[in-house]
């Protein structure tokens, strides 16, 4: 017998098919099959819900009031999903399907411009790596907005990657990328793109031909006319609403120092969230640090510097919003894995192989402590954030989850030794260990992150009553979404509610909507325990 790997190994990086696959087990588990989850994936369906009932396709809207999160792309297409698959699939799971085809093409245009920066072999690493990233994982799989900006700034980048081959071609692509980008994200989506193409030449004193210089020139012309058609045509229906959104956007790309303030926390959410990027990135920039200043370099670190800056600067510091630093971070450790040392190579595939073993045990006790009470003190939390979870039957999922499990420790045996073996089994050993948390845990995520049954007695209780005025005290868009998708109640701020004669109120472990001598209290509903405890009341005031 030969010494060489058996035939079955897989090998590093993966291509072709192989990628291909892994790519759709990647996003589509865990995608479609569940109610909306309490958070992001709820909110933002609100908008795709405003526009299926209420035709807001122009200006986001949430229960019918603004909604200035996001430009509308991602809500068109996940509206455009829904009327296609709403037939087959819950309008939910239709319209997430928006979340995996903006996640594919930024893998894929990520791997397209490593592949024009750095070379053909670049490609599948930088999908690798793109996919292995720690903070894409639960964001790939919501309802999220940020993934289409992530697939405008890929495409900027592929463009800028052959602007001095094809100036005109990449000029195109990357104001195609540029204006995607700001329909995605606003401001912040043309801050991460447009100063990459218009500083391409300087950063490429070969680049400054008058080809060159055209392609930019198009590239600008392509970005205006795509941000310009969708501001165009809210101007002239919804002159009032444009101002309100232009305000909004400008005062949240305004920069800040509170994040700065508590720097230990801005960097903790950097390293896990990045991770195994930006060590591999840092490598890439220390091993060509004499050619910094070369476009297949530069264009990333600046996109990265951007990318940071703005997380750290402005916004909220949330897990979504640092997921801009994932595609310049991803392209660098693109290049940096091809030529790290064989001790860091097989430091990075054991540490990976060794991580995911640990966590797919943490998954394993945390199942046991929810079913059989073991541990104890695991099981005690468990219980304190859902004392009333129901058991089901747990054979099924409980054979799946082995089979992946097996797969996991397999892991070393199932990918042939290379020099990428590390990254291969990185993406393949994150994979595998979403799949295993989707089959032990959707009971639990289904129970916990559930606003449904909430709505459901809410409108239950309003039963009777007709169309009848309610004002919120503490509910968010989170909340409002929900209730519209769920039940179709709609709710009014505090402030303009004088003469409404429900008020409902939102608490959660560290807030409070104390209601002093206003009404009488007529319902109320508690949310899982713990800190994780919500609590919804309805008061009929007077």
């Amino acid at each position: 017998m030969p010494n060489d790997a058996p035939r079955f190994a897989l090998t590093a990086p993966l291509t072709g098919w192989s990628l291909a696959l892994l790519i759709a087990v990647y996003l589509l588990v865990g995608t479609t099959g569940h109610l909306p989850w309490r958070g992001d994936d709820i909110t933002y369906l609100g908008p795709i819900h405003a526009i299926l009932t209420h035709g807001s396709w122009l200006m986001p809207e949430i229960a019918g009031e603004a909604f200035h999160d996001y430009p509308p792309l991602y809500y068109w297409v996940g509206a455009l999903l829904a009327k296609v698959f709403g037939g087959l699939l819950p309008v939910h799971d239709a319209a997430r399907l928006a979340s995996p085809l903006f996640t594919a093409a930024y893998l894929y245009w990520t791997g397209i411009a490593a592949r024009r920066l750095y070379g053909e072999s670049a490609f599948a690493p930088a999908v690798l790596l793109g996919l292995g990233a720690i903070g894409l994982v639960v964001h790939a799989h919501e309802t999220q907005p940020m993934l289409a900006q992530l697939a405008g700034m890929t495409l900027c980048y592929a463009g800028l990657g052959q602007l001095a081959e094809r100036p005109l071609r990449g000029g195109l692509q990357a104001g195609a990328g540029c204006g995607t980008a700001f329909l995605a994200g606003g401001l912040s989506g043309l801050i991460l793109t447009l100063p990459v193409l218009l500083v391409a030449p300087l950063l490429c004193p070969s680049c400054r031909s008058r080809g060159v210089l055209t392609g930019i020139a198009l590239g600008t012309l392509v970005t205006g006319l795509i941000a310009g058609a969708w501001l165009g045509a809210v101007a002239l229906t919804q002159p009032e609403a444009l101002a309100s959104w232009w305000a909004d956007e400008l005062a949240s790309a305004l920069p800040h120092t509170y994040h700065l303030g508590d720097f230990g926390k801005l960097m903790q959410l950097l390293g896990w969230f990045a991770w195994p990027l930006w060590p591999i990135a840092g490598w890439a920039v220390w091993r060509n640090r004499k050619t910094l200043a070369t476009p297949p370099l530069a264009l990333p670190i600046l996109a990265g510097l951007l990318a940071v800056l703005l997380v750290a600067t402005t916004g909220n510091l949330r897990p979504a919003n640092v997921l801009p630093t994932l595609p310049p971070l991803a392209l660098l450790a693109a290049l940096g894995v091809a030529t790290l040392r064989r001790g860091a190579a097989n430091a990075l595939d054991w540490f990976g192989i060794m991580s995911f073993a640990f966590f797919a045990l943490l998954v394993w006790l945390g199942w046991s402590a929810l079913h059989f009470g073991w541990p104890p003190g695991l099981a005690r939390q468990v219980a304190k954030m859902a004392p009333d979870f129901p058991q089901g039957n747990l054979a099924w999922g409980a054979l799946i989850g082995a089979l992946l499990s097996l797969a996991l420790l397999a892991l070393p045996l199932l990918v042939r030794r290379a020099p990428l073996r590390g990254t291969t089994n990185w993406a393949v050993g994150m994979t595998l260990l979403w799949c295993l948390a989707v089959t032990l845990w959707q009971p639990w995520f289904a129970h916990t992150k559930n606003y449904q049954p909430i709505a459901a007695e809410l409108r239950a209780a309003l039963a009777g009553q007709g169309d009848i005025c309610i004002v919120r005290r503490g509910v968010g868009d989170t909340q409002r979404a929900a209730l519209d998708y769920f039940a179709g109640i709609r709710t009014r701020p505090y402030a303009s509610g004088g003469e409404c004669p429900l008020l409902l109120t939102y608490a959660t472990h560290t807030t409070s909507a104390k209601v002093r001598g206003e009404g009488t209290l007529i319902w109320e509903r508690r949310l899982g325990g713990g800190r994780k405890a919500e609590t919804f009341k309805l008061y009929r005031r007077g």
